[in-house]
Formats: C-alpha cells, structure tokens, sequence
C-alpha cells in the first residue's frame, strides 16, 4: 500500500539549507547585535543629556528663587 503523500515534497537533497542558509544566519545575528549595540549607546547618550538638561533648570530656577528673593529685601 503506497501513501499519497509520499509523493509530495522535496527530494532529500533539495531540503538542505546548505551554506548559504548558515551565512544568512549568522549575518542576521550579527547585525542583530550591532544594532542593539548602537541603539544601548543612542539610549544611554539621551539619558546623560537628560539628566545635564534637569540639572541646568533647577540650578536656572534656583538662581530664579534666589535672585527674587534678594529683591525682596531691598
């Protein structure tokens, strides 16, 4: 008894992804890695100049307080 679907699909050597399947592979994975590389720097340079712009306004807004209060008093 013979089954349909032993008909059907590629011959053994025909499935084999080959070398070409393997370079494909690893190229994906190390633009992969260089791109989340890149991305951890982008981050991590937005979060410094966060952090320099937040220090820059409150010492802007303490020197506000400051200089308003000095008026004040004369």
């Amino acid at each position: 008894m013979e089954f349909l679907a032993q008909q059907f699909g590629p011959d053994r050597e025909q499935a084999l992804a080959g070398p070409l399947g393997l370079f494909i592979t690893v190229f994906l994975v190390v633009v992969t890695v260089f791109l989340i590389r890149g991305m951890n720097k982008h981050v991590r340079r937005l979060n410094e100049r966060l952090d320099r712009e937040a220090a820059l306004e409150a010492n802007a807004a303490e020197r506000t307080t400051e200089g308003g209060a000095d008026t004040d008093r004369s």
